[in-house]
């Protein structure tokens, strides 16, 4: 099986159909959180994502928006999550509902933050390590960040951990012996200064990352035709 492995959407279309334009042929579809927020269109993320019958766990862009009635509408992300909400149907709310914080695919843990914290960022080798501790999967896919990359940890007497930033695409194979957190960037918002969007494809032990851009003029129109902040469209261009 060949997974296409997306995460971050951000309800951003465009970056979404770049993705789609450019991937190579794939069996299913990993998520691997974070639909909603930030953009306008995170009805259509969903409307596809459950077209294919994507495998989804949870983001906390997900949660907050299942979660408004709970939390103060204070901010520009929870205005955004409650301007998306009303947009939703029930269906788009059943099925973001029904998204576990964690899954397993073929051997493989799906999460959003990190196997000890769906909400923690991992970013940092020591945050790495307390992650590895916390899962016995060889192979962990993981989000949140916006930052496409891997850490890897060699296992032995006492477990070596590097990170492998991989930003500007590349492919990662894993040796018997290596474990690895896998994030494959994000689609609709990227943070390592890398602009377009980001995604990966997955075939036994092998990962291979793409990063493809795309008119960000579409995201403007959006933008403005929904009255959103022009920053988001700010951030895109410099990828962060």
């Amino acid at each position: 099986m060949r997974y296409l492995v997306l995460s971050d959407i951000h309800g951003n279309w465009p970056a979404l159909q770049a993705v789609l334009e450019a991937a190579p042929s794939f069996d299913g579809v990993l998520f691997l959180g974070d639909a909603v927020g930030y953009y306008p269109d995170g009805d259509r993320v969903l409307d596809w994502l459950m077209e294919v019958e994507a495998q989804c766990v949870l983001g906390n862009h997900d949660a907050w928006l299942l979660a408004l009635d709970r939390l103060p509408k204070e901010g520009v992300v929870l205005e955004i999550l409650a301007w998306q909400r009303e947009r939703l149907s029930s269906r788009h709310l059943d099925f973001l509902s029904s998204w576990p914080w964690q899954k397993e695919v073929e051997g493989a843990l799906l999460v959003h933050g990190s196997p000890c914290d769906p909400m923690e960022y991992l970013d940092g080798l020591e945050l790495a390590r307390q992650a590895f501790a916390c899962t016995d999967h060889r192979l962990t896919f993981h989000g949140h960040t916006h930052l496409a990359g891997a850490f890897l940890e060699l296992s032995g007497p006492r477990p070596w951990v590097r990170y492998q930033r991989l930003a500007e695409g590349g492919e990662l194979i894993l040796p018997p012996t290596v474990r690895a957190l896998v994030n494959p960037g994000s689609v609709g918002q990227p943070r390592d200064h890398v602009p377009g969007a980001a995604f990966a494809l997955w075939e036994g032990d092998g990962i291979t990352f793409f990063r493809v851009g795309y008119s960000l003029d579409q995201v403007a129109q959006r933008l403005a035709e929904e009255g959103f902040p022009a920053w988001l469209y700010t951030r895109l261009t410099l990828g962060e």
